[in-house]
């Protein structure tokens, strides 16, 4: 496993770490490669590590009353997980599991605790980070509430498109209905949604893979929703 010192993605927490407190990370991390739809934390399940996304995608969710799966929100390289649940749960309250080939970082929750208490600095770090996880959340919250279907895909591909790929042409690792979990509608709604879209020329698709052709279109739908 690469050393937490010297990995190109560590956090801003671990950044601030004394040497002596990166030898304690080290020594109770274990780094796992994950194919495809395996699951990283499962909703339930007694907690006992927090998970660190090192490569790849993943999604968050969570059964419903139904019993369907929510798509709370898509996760990329440098996102904690399960850092909730050490604050202040035993139990997982949501599910995270890849979308991609992904490598993910296990650190032990004892040790992991251990580390906030003896280092402010990082512990403020950690601070600074749930609270931008929690207002992005409250954005997309609002947005899927209050936009119709082809504001909150355009929401999708943009952020496909401008903070994962950052390129117009991208792929989007998630089927129909997983898809139309992430936005809050039906597969049938996003399938047409994503008809409108194209034949208004805004965007090219070929199964997963997207294209932007009009950008400024596509940012006007989402901005007027």
């Amino acid at each position: 496993m690469e050393s937490c010192k010297s990995c190109k993605i560590r956090s801003k927490a671990v950044e601030v770490l004394r040497s002596e407190e990166v030898v304690i990370l080290e020594n109770n991390c274990a780094e796992v490669e994950l194919d495809e739809g395996e699951i990283i934390i499962k909703e339930g399940s007694l907690s006992s590590h927090i998970a660190y996304l090192k490569e790849g995608l993943a999604k968050v969710h969570k059964k419903g009353v139904k019993g369907t799966d929510q798509i709370l929100k898509i996760l990329q390289p440098g996102s904690y997980i399960g850092m909730q649940t050490v604050l202040s749960s035993k139990i997982h309250q949501y599910s995270a599991s890849t979308i991609e080939k992904s490598k993910v970082c296990y650190i032990d929750i004892t040790s992991f605790k251990q580390l906030i208490a003896k280092n402010a600095a990082f512990a403020n770090e950690l601070i600074l980070y749930l609270c931008r996880d929690e207002l992005s959340y409250f954005d997309r919250f609002v947005n899927v509430h209050q936009k119709q279907i082809d504001g909150r895909l355009a929401d999708t591909l943009l952020f496909f498109s401008d903070e994962i790929a950052k390129n117009k042409k991208f792929k989007i690792p998630l089927k129909r209905y997983d898809l139309a979990a992430l936005v809050c509608s039906t597969r049938e709604s996003v399938t047409r949604a994503i008809k409108d879209l194209t034949d208004i020329g805004t965007i090219k698709v070929n199964g997963k893979n997207f294209e932007i052709l009009n950008y400024d279109l596509l940012k006007k739908i989402s901005e007027k929703g």
